[in-house]
């Protein structure tokens, strides 16, 4: 049986920096990348955000960057869930994990799934399938990720991968 196809993303993340952004535009800016249930990722109110934005920015860069109709509520994240296909991604993310861990220095040790929808979850299928994505198709998007944070550093890796729409329901 081979794996079906998934997509990748690293993202980087300074805490400061989005914790700067919280300061200058208040709540608006977390409300803008933030959906309710990512608030509480982390019961640090910048890290939680700076964690969204991190993992945000892999699915962003998985897809291939912010396609038109972008909105950072494309993805949203439905926690320690199980997710449909993880007997491929799972093994897959577990793999990378020790890399990115080694050459950050950064203990990956937090983890959620994600689902995807809008023009980003359209642009994941696109990709994905090579095709772009046919309204009621019956595909959707759905993602693993994980992340860590060292200091004011969060290093995040994230795959997606398609799977039946509705296979993966949020809490």
């Amino acid at each position: 049986m081979t794996a079906p196809p998934m997509l990748f993303g690293v993202d980087v993340v300074d805490v400061a920096r989005v914790t700067r952004a919280m300061s200058y535009s208040g709540p608006a800016y977390t409300r803008h990348v933030v959906s309710p249930g990512e608030r509480d990722l982390h019961a640090d109110p910048g890290l939680a955000t700076a964690a969204t934005v991190a993992v945000k920015e892999c699915l962003v860069k998985a897809i291939g960057g912010r396609p038109r109709g972008f909105s950072w509520h494309d993805f949203e994240a439905c926690g320690e869930v199980p997710l449909p296909g993880a007997e491929w991604a799972d093994p897959l993310l577990a793999a990378a994990v020790p890399e990115v861990e080694a050459a950050t220095g950064v203990a990956m040790t937090e983890r959620s799934a994600y689902t995807v929808f809008g023009a980003s979850g359209a642009a994941a299928l696109a990709r994905l399938t090579g095709r772009s994505a046919v309204p009621g198709d019956g595909a959707a998007v759905v993602g693993t990720a994980r992340w860590g944070v060292r200091g004011d550093l969060i290093v995040a890796v994230a795959i997606l991968i398609i799977t039946p729409r509705g296979a993966l329901r949020c809490p």
